[in-house]
């Protein structure tokens, strides 16, 4: 896994966090912490359909 771009849920800022800024709570959730709020946040992972591997560019 790369960097995620993500919106905080609690300050809407957008963070760039690398591999080691985040912990993989299982396979599909990650957690983490907002450098701009300091607020413990999760996201669930895409692991299937059409956006699993991230956006796609073009056509």
């Amino acid at each position: 896994m790369g960097t995620q771009v993500r919106s905080c849920p609690k300050c809407f800022q957008l963070m760039w966090l690398k591999q080691d800024h985040y912990d993989v709570i299982d396979e599909e959730t990650v957690r983490t912490k907002c450098p701009h709020c300091d607020s413990t946040v999760r996201f669930q992972l895409v692991t299937a359909g059409a956006n699993a591997a991230g956006p796609k560019m073009g056509h």
